[in-house]
């Protein structure tokens, strides 16, 4: 049985699933709805707890800081309700991607579709990929899954391969009229009498590691089969390398253990394989992994990101392509009261700085749902980017919250002249983003990027 729901799903109890719709929402007969019952019985909440998610892996894009995932954070809630009828309630956090849970496979999409996905990573990992190709027959949410694997994977070969392929040491034996190393005398005395001009030597030599040779080419053969040959159009010299050296075997599981644990990459040189040879691994097995629903202990497994902070990146690599007189910063560590027992800190999202002036502009991304409706804006958000005003003084000029939103905005509705809307500053406030939903197409999503982007710009051209 197996489920697609997408992320930041049902806050309020506003989608629930009815008795009658249980068997096609989860796709199996009616005759086995006991599985899925049992999936209710009782509050499921998984978080990243360690111990349970210790079979979960983890993906982030920023390759700037440690990775440090907020444990505390909600994946997925199951429960139920009972008043005039029984409902059964999901709701999901911002973690995306597909977890095996007690014999059901749950999808978590992105919520706006392929195109605005396909859009964000292109930005964030600069890797250009036309998934217009892929092959319809499969499951739509796990060839966006895939999609996220592939631009990680290229983008990380891409890094590590800067030096080079993984080596090893081996040692070899030739016959021949040079000596390489030292002569093999036993051979000498067995094979070479009476001398014949050649000797043979024993010498070290650097090689391939073939397993990692094998298990890189035929992922980059796996993602061709599903999204075209211009898949790997950055890897054009690397790819090659690769067909050159590749054995002409199948990698098995096996010859993918054996890449991720070769001693190789265990070498500050090559070290930036470990994460990549994973991604490869996801890509060969993406067909294989299958709940069992025959074991109901298995341990929840799977592969998660963080689809807020895919968010935030993209903001900051528009903002910073769209404004050269501003530098824009992301997660800038604020620290306050620091001689005190009570000192904070705090990382707002998006901070812009004028090159010239040294004026800031503060801006939080959140990616949540917004229709526009008052309760779309958390207290606690609103809270938060308003005490950034404190910190930064007279040199902040705008503050806001962005989100993928899901209209056209009314801008006397949702930008405010002043902080707090009371007239008494001239810090202006908004809350804006860039208009998506499921159906766009990549034209529409860039032309409304570009009128974010000109919202913005009036603001800050106003204030300076």
């Amino acid at each position: 049985m197996k489920i697609t729901i997408p992320v930041n799903h049902n806050f309020y109890e506003e989608k629930p699933i009815f008795q009658e719709e249980l068997a096609s929402a989860f796709s199996v007969k009616r005759s086995n709805l006991r599985g899925v019952e049992k999936l209710f019985s009782g509050l499921l909440e998984l978080n990243l707890d360690e111990e349970r998610f210790q079979n979960v892996k983890l993906f982030n894009f920023d390759k700037r800081k440690p990775f440090k995932p907020d444990r505390d954070r909600m994946v997925l809630r199951l429960y139920t309700k009972e008043d005039k009828q029984k409902r059964y309630i999901i709701q999901t956090g911002l973690y995306a991607g597909t977890l095996f849970h007690n014999g059901c496979k749950i999808n978590i999409s992105s919520r706006y579709g392929d195109a605005f996905l396909k859009r964000m990573l292109n930005f964030v990992c600069e890797v250009y990929i036309d998934n217009e190709k892929t092959n319809a027959q499969k499951d739509r949410s796990e060839n966006q899954f895939l999609f996220i694997i592939a631009h990680l994977f290229i983008q990380g070969l891409e890094k590590a391969s800067v030096l080079g392929l993984p080596q090893e040491y081996v040692t070899k034996s030739e016959c021949s009229n040079k000596v390489r190393g030292r002569v093999d005398f036993n051979t000498y005395l067995k094979s070479n009498i009476p001398f014949k001009g050649k000797l043979t030597s024993i010498f070290r030599d650097r090689v391939y590691v073939q397993e990692i040779i094998d298990v890189l080419y035929l992922a980059i053969r796996k993602l061709e089969s599903v999204f075209g040959k211009e898949i790997h159009s950055r890897l054009v010299g690397i790819g090659q390398l690769l067909k050159q050296m590749y054995s002409g075997n199948y990698a098995t599981k096996q010859t993918i253990q054996k890449a991720k644990g070769h001693r190789s990459i265990n070498s500050p040189m090559f070290s930036g394989f470990k994460r990549v040879l994973e991604y490869a691994e996801i890509i060969l097995l993406n067909e294989d992994l299958k709940p069992d629903e025959t074991d109901q202990k298995t341990p929840t497994r799977g592969h998660l990101f963080d689809i807020a902070e895919l968010f935030e990146l993209y903001l900051e690599k528009l903002l910073s392509r769209n404004f050269n007189d501003w530098s824009v910063s992301a997660q800038e560590d604020i620290k306050y009261y620091q001689d005190q027992f009570y000192g904070r800190q705090m990382f707002p999202d998006l901070v812009m700085r004028h090159r010239e002036t040294g004026k800031i502009a503060v801006f939080d991304a959140k990616f949540k749902k917004m229709d526009m409706i008052n309760r779309d804006v958390d207290r606690a958000d609103l809270h938060q980017i308003h005490s950034y005003a404190g910190y930064y003084g007279v040199d902040m000029i705008m503050s806001g919250l962005l989100y993928p939103l899901s209209k056209e905005i009314p801008i006397d509705k949702s930008h405010s002249e002043s902080l707090y809307g009371v007239g008494r500053n001239q810090i202006r406030f908004i809350v804006d983003g860039v208009n998506v939903n499921s159906g766009m197409k990549m034209a529409e999503i860039i032309t409304h990027e570009d009128r974010f982007i000109a919202r913005i710009r009036k603001k800050l051209n106003s204030e300076q």
